[in-house]
């Protein structure tokens, strides 16, 4: 489930990122036109590593966690030089972060070894004595 969570949240970015990149290049407001770009190229990322979520793809999950790491901070330096953060954009990031960090996203996507990890609950407690 959160696998196809991880993987839906990234189309879903994706989509928003191209259709915020073309409407703040169509503007015609030359300070926005290299933030376009940059939310154009970062949307096509995140549907390519979308589509690689869904076949989990170890690259997809590197794609997206890189995306979403350069996403905030790109939002951080809009905030401290710019004082004009994009508030949605950065919330979005956080929770793909927080989304794609958990072991079991990280071992369904190839990337951690199920070797010494226990992803079920204990049937009964072992520190029960009954």
């Amino acid at each position: 489930m959160s696998v196809t969570l991880v993987a839906v949240l990234a189309i879903g970015v994706g989509v928003y990122g191209l259709v915020y990149g073309v409407f703040a290049v169509r503007s015609g407001e030359e300070e926005r036109l290299a933030d376009g770009i940059f939310h154009f190229a970062l949307g096509l990322g995140a549907l390519i590593a979308g589509g690689g979520a869904f076949r989990l793809r170890p690259w997809a999950w590197a794609a997206f966690m890189t995306w979403a790491v350069i996403g905030l901070t790109h939002q951080i330096l809009r905030h401290f030089f710019l004082g004009d953060p994009d508030y949605a954009d950065m919330a979005i990031n956080t929770f793909a972060v927080l989304a794609l960090s958990p072991l079991e996203v990280q071992i369904a996507f190839g990337l951690r070894h199920t070797e010494n990890v226990q992803l079920a609950r204990p049937t009964r407690n072992p520190l029960d004595r009954h």
